[in-house]
């Protein structure tokens, strides 16, 4: 990753990968900044974190066996890297430099990456997951990781993590083209220069109107909330089973299903609690909850704790979950004042307006 002169703000591409709303944030948090950046997506996010621009491709067949072959292998992938191709063209002179969500580039061999180089652009990569992790290496392995958890075979080979080798080439791939990556040490293990990683910062708007902690004063029934995108990695079983013994103890409104985000956002300024996850760390509806004035409860390993020192977080094991909630209940003034130092965590360090100078500074090479 080059080192560049200090420069006027780059006109920045974001996407087309849009991986929990990241390509959305960052185009908007650049022009919070004064940078002209858009973002694109080749499709609709399930949850409905939008873009300022879709380039739609066409979809594989329902049906199953050989007609479904031969029309994704000799109709739709033809057509699609056609109109990714077009899809290229179009933008290659408008921006200075591409920020791709991984894995996701223009083409799906990643050959628009030289394409790129070779036009003097510049090249970021946010690294948000999965499709990053070095499942054997020493933090992917530890109890209560995401690869720990994982049992999703579909899942898995989407990743490549069946495919280890060609898993780490599409990252060193990456790594030669990329100017600038923004990981975590659990997403940097194929990095031949990890070390050289920027942050992974996440980020979120703030609520509509501002978030009153009065629904402490009044915490009957308490609100307790868990939206599980993915119910094995979420650890959801620990959360169902954890609700169900506190039900007889405690009067609680319990919300967990699948919504879109603005569902997601509007329920999370009436929640006292928020279980997020039991992995090694935050995502972002772990920041969601913190810029809503949530007690957000979500496990942080020793080593991502190093990186947030001051993380408002209440990190617990899965097996301690129903004691670790119980004791929330216990002590109301303490539920608030989690909360309140959770807006000013969520002030500090996760406003568009916050992250959007952070990242100009890493593209005009001041110091961040």
């Amino acid at each position: 990753m080059n080192k560049v002169k200090q420069e006027k703000n780059p006109r920045v591409f974001v996407g087309p990968g849009n991986t929990a709303g990241n390509a959305h944030y960052i185009a908007r948090s650049l022009r919070k900044v004064g940078v002209h950046a858009r973002s694109y997506s080749y499709e609709k996010h399930e949850f409905g974190y939008s873009t300022d621009k879709l380039v739609l491709q066409f979809r594989s067949l329902k049906r199953k066996g050989v007609i479904k072959l031969i029309n994704n292998r000799f109709v739709l992938h033809p057509v699609n890297a056609l109109i990714r191709f077009f899809f290229l063209l179009s933008v290659l002179f408008r921006y200075d430099l591409f920020y791709f969500i991984s894995p996701v580039t223009f083409f799906r061999n990643h050959n628009d990456l030289a394409i790129l180089k070779f036009f003097g652009k510049r090249v970021a990569f946010f690294f948000p997951g999965c499709a990053e992790k070095d499942p054997y290496d020493e933090l992917n392995t530890m109890k209560y990781s995401f690869c720990w958890y994982c049992t999703d075979i579909k899942k898995q080979r989407f990743c490549l993590c069946d495919r280890p080798e060609k898993k780490k080439a599409r990252i060193r791939k990456f790594e030669k083209h990329a100017d600038f990556i923004f990981s975590r040490p659990s997403t940097s293990g194929y990095l031949k220069s990890h070390e050289k990683a920027y942050p992974m910062w996440l980020m979120t708007d703030p609520p509509a109107n501002p978030v009153s902690l009065e629904k402490f004063d009044d915490s009957s029934p308490v609100r307790i909330m868990h939206f599980p995108s993915h119910r094995e990695l979420k650890g959801t079983k620990y959360v169902e089973a954890a609700i169900s013994k506190l039900g007889g103890k405690y009067e609680i409104d319990y919300i967990s299903r699948r919504m879109p985000n603005q569902e997601v956002l509007k329920n999370l300024e009436k929640a006292h609690i928020l279980i997020d996850q039991f992995t090694h760390t935050f995502g972002l509806l772990s920041v969601e909850g913190l810029s809503r004035g949530c007690v957000v409860i979500c496990r942080i390993e020793n080593w991502a704790r190093k990186s947030y020192p001051d993380l408002p977080v209440v990190s617990c094991d899965p097996e301690d979950l129903e004691e670790t909630i119980a004791g929330l209940l216990a002590s109301p003034e303490k539920m608030k004042e989690i909360a309140k130092k959770s807006i000013e965590w969520y002030q500090r360090y996760a406003t568009l307006d916050v992250v959007g100078n952070r990242m100009l500074k890493v593209f005009t090479n001041n110091n961040v």
